[in-house]
């Protein structure tokens, strides 16, 4: 059947290019959003905008995002709709589990709306959900996404360095959690050790890494499809 005309086909590909451009464009918004409230200050994490006036498109974004990765559906055979959903309730986590943020915690408080009071436990959870979602991510581009129904993929195929970009952005994704874990350590070693928006810009990082292997699933860059 003719892929161009495929509502099935069309569908997934629309599901993939929607989580990609909502991966991308979450930090931009977030920052030129609150930037346009008459905010300058680029907060710590992203999951700090929560606390913002922005929180509730965070809140809506981290919930399409769920949504769409609950209704995408892969190849059959594959389980990639396990792994979709898994990273979905991940998703929901980071959207409906929030940090806790006192004022110890934020460098640029003119920003926050109000702050948070809740047990640790709720950060804890927090982190897990987002360390499990991006690493959920990550494995599906450099494992899931390489896949292809030949067996020997040829150097200057299209396949092939969209297999290259795919494995990139897995590795970025990987590189960026590793780094804040270290960041976490170091902070737990010395409670004085602080990098203000070292976090932000790290998990900007992995969303563009993350939308950008989506989007060119979703055969949104037409000079890397075939």
């Amino acid at each position: 059947m003719n892929t161009e005309t495929n509502p099935i086909l069309i569908t997934f590909k629309v599901l993939r290019r929607a989580v990609g451009w909502l991966g991308i464009t979450l930090p931009i918004v977030l920052s030129i959003g609150l930037y346009c409230i008459n905010c300058c200050c680029i907060q710590d994490s992203i999951s700090q905008y929560y606390y913002t006036r922005m929180g509730c498109y965070l809140t809506g974004t981290l919930c399409a995002v769920g949504l769409f990765l609950f209704a995408y559906k892969g190849y059959p055979g594959e389980n990639d709709n396990k792994w979709c959903n898994f990273a979905a309730v991940c998703a929901f986590g980071v959207a409906f589990i929030p940090m806790k943020l006192t004022k110890d915690d934020e460098s640029c408080s003119d920003c926050i709306v109000f702050f948070s009071q809740g047990l640790d436990c709720f950060r804890v959870m927090h982190y897990i959900s987002a360390a499990l979602f991006f690493i959920t991510l990550a494995y599906l581009s450099y494992f899931k996404f390489t896949k292809s129904k030949n067996e020997v993929v040829r150097k200057g195929e299209k396949k092939y360095s969209r297999n290259i970009l795919y494995r990139t952005c897995g590795i970025i994704i990987f590189l960026c959690i590793l780094v804040l874990f270290a960041y976490l350590i170091m902070g737990k070693v010395k409670p004085c050790f602080k990098i203000n928006t070292l976090t932000f810009w790290m998990e900007t990082i992995m969303l563009l890494a993350f939308g950008t292997s989506w989007l060119v699933k979703g055969e949104g860059i037409k000079f890397l499809n075939d």
